[in-house]
């Protein structure tokens, strides 16, 4: 009889990393293991456990904009008042953490993703989706996600802060960089697509900056994808890029990869907007303009993404981004950042 063995399915270095209690927990009780998912920054996998299952999730190396620290304080704070599975473990090199896994049973909120905004064609006409065991379970995205941005709000402020504006001009300045590199004149062409829109960007993030009061505990990537159902209440996952920074932002990450109708999402926006402790009364007025910033933003990210040139697994992702086939990452996100640019009214 074969013995399961778990650590052929994981990382290389995980075990020499680990506690010993944790290398005997997982030799001796780890059923099986799944891989998750495999992104830009981290791969994660689920162990099965006897009692409660983990995620473990390996970082890669990326200190150009992801601040491991800060991103554990951020997951902690967040986990006290039980707004993100529980941190086990982390190495010491914070290349690992080992978390609680959350079954979704019922309904997977990454279901809900839709990369082209809440105007998609590929919304869903009603809020009723199919349960697992044949059941129609109700999910109420308007409340359910304001409560999770208002929980946000009370949140202390990151370790990190950097507001859109200064956002916006590392972008810029990273692909600079990049440019003085380039020698492929799409690439440049698309560079300086992404330039013109200086003037309007200074407008757009001027307006929205005016009805900042102060900064707030941001995550800054709520899409579906980082997103976990539990008992009718949204977690959080993934807090890479949280920092102190411009709540209407969050908002903006929202609609934009939600499928939202369009009476919800004005429904929350209002709902959240109203008498926000943290922005001005005027602030509704600006939905326009931080919505065309996160397309900018989106859209620069692309192209810094085909300058950089991922590996294989970050080709498999891109290209079901983009739902096609080609094998050509380069190619992917000059269509991603095609795609996003058109977005921007």
């Amino acid at each position: 009889m074969t013995v399961f063995n778990p650590w052929a399915l994981l990382p290389a270095d995980l075990k020499h990393q680990l506690p010993s209690s944790l290398v005997v927990d997982i030799s001796d009780n780890c059923t099986g293991v799944d891989r998750l998912s495999a992104g830009l920054s981290n791969s994660n996998y689920h162990l099965k456990m006897p009692s409660k299952d983990w995620v473990l999730r390996d970082n890669k190396d990326i200190q150009q904009w992801c601040d491991r620290d800060n991103e554990v304080a951020c997951w902690q704070m967040a986990q006290a008042i039980q707004l993100a599975p529980k941190l086990i473990w982390q190495s010491g090199t914070k290349q690992f953490y080992l978390s609680e896994f959350i079954k979704q049973a019922s309904f997977d909120w990454s279901s809900t993703f839709s990369e082209y905004g809440f105007s998609s064609s590929n919304r869903p006409k009603n809020n009723v989706f199919q349960c697992g065991d044949g059941l129609a379970e109700q999910y109420e995205p308007v409340s359910q996600l304001l409560n999770l941005l208002n929980q946000l709000t009370t949140l202390a402020l990151p370790p990190k802060a950097i507001s859109i504006t200064e956002q916006w001009h590392v972008y810029l300045e990273s692909l600079a960089e990049l440019s003085n590199h380039q020698l492929d004149k799409q690439w440049c062409d698309a560079f300086a697509q992404l330039l013109d829109l200086k003037p309007a960007m200074t407008s757009w993030l001027a307006d929205v900056e005016s009805c900042l009061i102060r900064p707030q505990f941001c995550h800054r990537d709520l899409s579906p994808f980082n997103l976990l159902l539990q008992q009718d209440k949204l977690l959080c996952i993934d807090f890479e890029y949280c920092a102190a920074s411009h709540p209407m932002f969050d908002l903006a990450s929202i609609l934009a990869t939600h499928q939202l109708t369009d009476q919800q999402a004005k429904d929350l926006s209002e709902q959240y907007l109203f008498q926000h402790p943290n922005l001005q009364t005027n602030a509704i007025q600006y939905l326009d303009q931080i919505y065309n910033c996160f397309w900018a933003f989106s859209a620069a990210w692309a192209l810094m993404m085909a300058a950089k040139g991922p590996d294989s697994e970050d080709d498999q992702l891109v290209d079901a981004l983009v739902n096609q086939t080609s094998t050509d990452s380069k190619t992917s996100y000059f269509m991603l950042f095609n795609k996003y640019l058109s977005l921007i009214s």
